[in-house]
C-alpha cells in the first residue's frame, strides 16, 4: 500500500476511534434528591438500603437530606433530575413549604412518593392531588400479597404478577386520583378488602410515581421492592423503555 494511503487510513482511524469511544461512554448519572425525616419510621435504617439498592439498579446518584428545612428554599430541587419524598409529617401545615414542593412538581420535575409521603401535609388537598391518591389511615401491620393490576405498564412488566410482603402497612384507598393509573394492589389473605399500593400520576407538567409500600425493612429489603423503585424512578425520568428495561446506560452497576 502506498505511503499516502497508509497515512490516510491512520488519520481516519485516529479520528473515528475517539468518536466511537464517546458514543459508548455512559451518560451522566441522574441526580436524585431524597427528602426524609419525621416520626413513626426508622429512616436511619431504611434510607441507606434504598439508596444502595436503587443506585445498583439505576444509573443514579441519590443525595439524602433530612427534615423540612430543605423545602424553605423555593429552588431546593435545582440541579436534580428527580425529587423523592420518603418522610412522615402528617400534622405539618406550613403552606409555604407545601407550595414550594408542589411548584417543583407542577413545573415539570419528576417526583417519587414513598409510603408515609401520602400521609404527610394532610391539611393540604393539593398535596393529596400531587400524590395521586387520597388515603388517611392504614390497616394494622401484617403480611399481605402485592398483586399486579396493570400488566402492560413499563414499571410493572419486569416484576412478578404477585409477590408477598411478610409485614407492611396496607394504606386504605379512599379515592384514586383522576389522573392516576393503578399498577399494583395489596390484599390480605381471606379478606375482601384490597387497596391500591402502587400507581403513577401527573401533577402539572411533572410525572409522579407513588407507592404506599415501605414501612420497615420487611418490605424494604425485598429485591422486588428495589426493582419497583428503580423502575419507578427511571420511568419518571423518561429512562425506561416500553418493555420495562432501562435505556442504554441507565441500568446501574447491579442491573442487567
Amino acid at each position: 500500500m502506498p505511503r499516502v494511503a497508509v497515512a490516510l487510513v491512520i488519520a481516519l482511524f485516529t479520528l473515528l476511534v475517539p468518536a466511537f469511544a464517546q458514543d459508548k461512554k455512559a451518560p451522566p448519572k441522574l441526580k436524585a434528591l431524597l427528602i426524609t425525616g419525621g416520626g413513626y419510621h426508622d429512616y436511619a435504617k431504611l434510607n441507606p438500603v434504598l439508596k444502595k439498592k436503587i443506585e445498583a439498579l439505576a444509573h443514579v446518584s441519590i443525595d439524602l437530606k433530612s427534615g423540612l428545612d430543605t423545602l424553605k428554599d423555593p429552588k431546593f430541587a435545582d440541579g436534580y433530575d428527580i425529587v423523592v419524598y420518603n418522610f412522615c409529617f402528617a400534622d405539618e401545615k406550613n403552606k409555604q413549604l407545601v407550595e414550594n414542593a408542589l411548584k417543583v412538581s407542577r413545573d415539570g420535575k419528576p417526583t417519587m412518593m414513598i409510603h408515609c409521603a401520602m400521609h404527610t401535609f394532610m391539611a393540604s388537598d393539593e398535596w393529596t392531588d400531587c400524590c395521586g391518591m387520597r388515603t388517611r389511615q392504614h390497616d394494622r401491620y401484617q403480611a399481605f400479597s402485592i398483586i399486579k393490576t396493570d400488566k402492560t405498564h413499563p414499571i410493572a412488566l419486569t416484576l412478578p404478577d404477585q409477590w408477598p410482603t411478610t409485614g407492611d402497612e396496607l394504606y386504605q384507598t379512599i379515592k384514586l386520583g383522576d389522573r392516576s393509573t393503578a399498577l399494583f394492589k395489596g390484599k390480605v389473605e381471606k379478606s375482601i378488602n384490597e387497596h391500591t399500593v402502587v400507581w403513577v400520576s401527573t401533577y402539572g407538567k411533572g410525572k409522579v410515581f407513588a407507592t404506599t409500600l415501605g414501612h420497615d425493612l420487611k418490605t424494604v429489603n425485598m429485591p422486588e421492592y428495589h426493582r419497583l423503585l428503580a423502575n419507578g424512578l427511571l420511568w419518571s425520568c423518561d429512562k425506561l423503555d416500553k418493555k420495562g428495561m432501562p435505556l442504554a446506560g441507565y441500568a446501574g452497576t447491579g442491573g442487567k
